[in-house]
């Protein structure tokens, strides 16, 4: 229907009408989600340690497990839990002498990484002397 057209007055009130229910009928469909905040908050607010302090940094942390389908727990004890093991490594005195010392037997940076359990750019940062105390 072109609207530009002599349309009747009549024609419009109904189209109008027929627009106004399906307005209605998508804000009917939509669920509150503002009811469930205050669950949720009770829910993160349990998560507590022994020493009182929260186990989340925040609420967004402790969604993010039941986003990932995951019991709320927090993400130390999930590591520790299921023997995950931490993406950096501390770079002590120690992982800095192994390091040099294989690197001054030719190996490569990758296999250096490898071996030490150290990223190539932390190798690299050793092998240029950053790490030198």
């Amino acid at each position: 229907m072109n609207i530009d057209e002599n349309v009747s007055i009549k024609e419009l009130e109904a189209l109008k009408k027929k627009i106004d229910k399906k307005i209605e009928a998508k804000k009917s469909s939509k669920v509150d989600q503002g009811a469930l905040y205050e669950l949720i908050k009770k829910d993160h607010e349990t998560h507590r340690r022994e020493d009182g302090r929260k186990v989340f940094r925040g609420v967004v942390d402790y969604l993010e497990c039941y986003v990932n389908g995951l019991p709320p727990i927090a993400k130390s004890a999930f590591c520790e839990r299921f023997g995950i093991k931490g993406k950096r490594t501390k770079i002590t005195p120690e992982v800095v002498s192994e390091v040099k010392g294989l690197l001054v037997e030719g190996k490569s940076l990758k296999e250096v990484s490898e071996l030490s359990g150290v990223s190539p750019a932390s190798c690299h940062k050793i092998k240029k002397g950053d790490y030198d105390t």
